[in-house]
């Protein structure tokens, strides 16, 4: 049984489907756990812009891998979460500026849940 969406949400996640079919490595975020779509539009457009950017000049970028105690993560300073619900446009938030790379303890002791954004 398929669940018929309201017009706004199906253009959202149309959008959404789009930008992950041109950006495949941004799938592996698992952004699709939220159900709001506005947020989860608004998580792919951030991670998308974020990847575009030249990160191999941030300190310690050489060290950015995704599994083990020595490696480094992408942290957004300003994180997702507080760009979406304070509506500061994506560009800000995946931006240069707004980028630095952080050991990973250090990451995963950030309180954050995608889901419910907390």
């Amino acid at each position: 049984m398929k669940i018929l969406l309201k017009e706004k949400d199906q253009e959202l996640l149309s959008e959404c489907k789009k930008l992950l079919k041109e950006n495949p490595d941004i799938k592996k975020r698992k952004l699709h756990l939220t159900s709001d779509l506005e947020k989860r539009l608004y998580y792919i457009k951030v991670w998308v812009i974020t990847e575009s950017q030249p990160l191999h000049v941030l300190r310690n970028h050489d060290k950015r891998c995704f599994r083990g105690k020595n490696c480094y993560h992408l942290d957004h300073i300003v994180p997702i979460s507080h760009g979406f619900y304070s509506k500061i446009p994506p560009e800000k938030i995946g931006g240069m500026s707004n980028l630095r790379f952080i050991k990973s303890e250090r990451k995963c002791n950030l309180p954050f849940d995608i889901v419910t954004g907390k």
